[in-house]
């Protein structure tokens, strides 16, 4: 398994290497995104608008991580550790006691094997308090699990020749109500990670599961559409 150190971040507040900084006041969701081999610098794009939108963004680096580590499920069970970790941030004389939001569950997220991870966690090792999850680059990790009722948001290229689109579809049509697919026609792997649709829809997604903004629901259509994404959804 990896090692692990849960990173919890908002807009005014890090925990970074033992050092504290304010916290902001208010109690905010977390929403975990996982980097694995890319490491959590190559992952700002994503993180840092979350964080900024009001969300503690645990984004641990893994290390010595392997594809045997996902399909295993150990990838998937070390960030549910990640989980209670960044959770037990909120205890009494913990670093944010007071300023995690549990009540509403967490966010999982993740880019190609975090993709896969955080899909493992929605089926064959399936962490009930997720209540949101947006897999990225990812193939099927097995059947919906019956814990797990978490909104599902896919995002992929359809250029992916590492993970095929086709290895993802049925993931998607597997899963009930509410989910939403998102492709970027002529994209691959990753070279749609950092725009601004994929990182819109992200915060969308994020803020109307976890915080009930339904305003950004309604925006989720708009915010995925241009000439060279198709988006797909059932939201009710």
């Amino acid at each position: 398994m990896g090692h692990l150190r849960p990173l919890p971040r908002h807009r005014h507040s890090r925990w970074l290497a033992g050092h504290q900084r304010p916290v902001a006041q208010g109690v905010f969701p977390v929403c975990e995104f996982t980097h694995v081999l890319s490491g959590p610098q190559k992952s700002l794009a994503i993180t840092c608008p979350l964080a900024e939108a009001g969300f503690i963004v645990p984004a641990s680096p893994f290390s010595n991580l392997c594809g045997q580590d996902v399909y295993t499920g150990d990838q998937s069970k070390d960030v549910s550790g990640v989980i209670t970790r960044t959770f037990a941030l909120n205890t009494a004389d913990a670093p944010l006691a007071g300023h995690i939001n549990t009540a509403v569950g967490v966010g999982a997220s993740g880019h190609f094997m975090g993709g896969m991870t955080t899909h493992g966690l929605l089926t064959s090792w399936p962490d009930a308090r997720i209540t949101a999850a947006i897999p990225m680059s990812c193939v099927d990790m097995g059947n919906p699990s019956q814990a797990v009722r978490a909104k599902v948001l896919f995002k992929r290229g359809d250029r992916d020749g590492t993970c095929p689109i086709s290895s993802t579809r049925p993931a998607y049509r597997e899963l009930p109500v509410a989910k939403a697919f998102l492709t970027f026609r002529g994209a691959g792997d990753s070279n749609y990670f950092g725009g601004s649709r994929a990182v819109d829809t992200f915060v969308d997604w994020m803020r109307w599961n976890l915080c009930g903004d339904t305003g950004t629901r309604d925006r989720l259509r708009a915010d995925a559409t241009s000439s060279t994404t198709t988006w797909e959804s059932a939201l009710n």
